[in-house]
């Protein structure tokens, strides 16, 4: 009978552990499913905190401790970063397709003939001249023939319009949402601290916890730091020596910048053209200031990646770019804090084992 009562009592208390485990894997399906609407901004915003967040800490100092002022002028600045250049180029957008609009509807829109030497560009030389010909002689015998290319190029702009919006608005909340960090950065700080060396143990939970957070500023200063530096050095060439397209050449290099793409894939193409173009010094120049530029990334990510890191900067540099082809511009900073908190933990376990085998040796040489 004590048998029986004891199997089930037994049964009881799993059936009752399975029901309690059942309700809070509910509970947290749930809880994230409600939270994955604001997943991305909410990461967004960690990174943007935790890049300014030695800025806060100088701005809270000359405030005498306001860290909700300092928050909220940090905020204001990065929206006016954000929301200036994207509100100037949305207005001159539409100015831009008004004007082609009214000119379409008009007749009158007319196209000058393409230089000469734009037939002598290698590859694609010859066919963009003859279809700027075509445009230059009639635009809407041209506009008909290219009318499928046309509508397939509007529709690729349109939802590149509607993806840039998108992006714009989920920055917005994300700079928001880095505000609200940055203000409860205080009371935010020790419950990640708690978290982690609950996992893991005190001291190395508080040192994966500083190296997270010094990873995303390595990542931030070292990867996207470079791009912007290589970026305008490359950029200021193409605006010196007059390249045509120069605004978009300099966001593509930003591109492959930060992707880890070499410019010189930009630089090259646009080397070719300066000496069939235009010759001489200018060429020589540009091909030198071009060659530069291209080459100082190997000289600024060694100075800026990793640095005050016990990390070594191949890891964050592959997790980096490892995180950017999984999850795109977000995964630049993923990737890196989680192939380092990888790289942490399996320290740890090495250590574990190290000191497992010193104890062994130990106690078999009291034995």
């Amino acid at each position: 009978m004590s048998i029986k009562k004891a199997t089930n009592t037994f049964a009881q208390e799993n059936i009752e552990t399975y029901v309690k485990t059942a309700l809070i894997f509910l509970i947290v399906v749930i809880c994230f499913l409600i939270f994955k609407p604001f997943l991305v901004p909410v990461i967004w915003g960690m990174i943007i905190a935790i890049a300014f967040y030695p800025l806060h800490l100088r701005l809270s100092k000359l405030l005498k401790g306001k860290t909700g002022l300092s928050a909220t002028i940090i905020t204001l600045v990065l929206l006016a970063l954000l929301l200036i250049p994207a509100g100037t180029f949305v207005d001159h957008l539409f100015e831009n397709v008004k004007e082609l609009s009214g000119h379409l509807k008009a007749g009158d829109l007319a196209v000058n003939e393409p230089p000469e030497n734009v037939a002598g560009w290698p590859l694609v030389g010859k066919s963009i001249y003859n279809s700027w010909h075509q445009f230059a002689v009639d635009v809407r015998e041209a506009a008909e023939q290219f009318k499928p290319q046309i509508e397939a190029l509007g529709h690729k702009v349109l939802n590149f319009f509607k993806s840039f919006m998108g992006s714009i608005l989920v920055f917005m909340l994300s700079i928001i949402i880095s505000g609200l960090f940055l203000a409860n950065a205080t009371s935010g700080y020790p419950f990640i601290y708690k978290l982690f060396n609950r996992l893991v143990g005190e001291e190395k939970g508080t040192e994966i916890v500083d190296n997270s957070r010094k990873t995303v500023s390595s990542v931030v200063t070292g990867i996207l730091g470079t791009a912007v530096i290589q970026t305008a050095i490359i950029s200021a060439a193409f605006f010196v020596f007059k390249i045509p397209l120069a605004a978009l050449l300099t966001l593509v290099t930003f591109f492959f910048a930060v992707a880890q793409i070499p410019v010189f894939l930009i630089i090259i193409p646009l080397i070719i053209y300066m000496f069939s173009a235009v010759g001489g010094a200018p060429a020589v120049l540009f091909t030198i200031w071009g060659v530069v530029g291209a080459l100082s990334d190997n000289v600024l990510k060694p100075m800026l990646l990793g640095r005050g890191l016990n990390i070594p900067m191949l890891v964050i540099l592959i997790g980096a770019i490892g995180g950017m082809l999984l999850m795109g511009m977000i995964g630049l900073f993923i990737g890196a804090v989680v192939l380092a908190l990888g790289y942490q933990i399996l320290q740890l376990w090495l250590d574990g084992v190290k000191e497992q085998l010193e104890a062994t040796d130990v106690k078999n040489a009291k034995d």
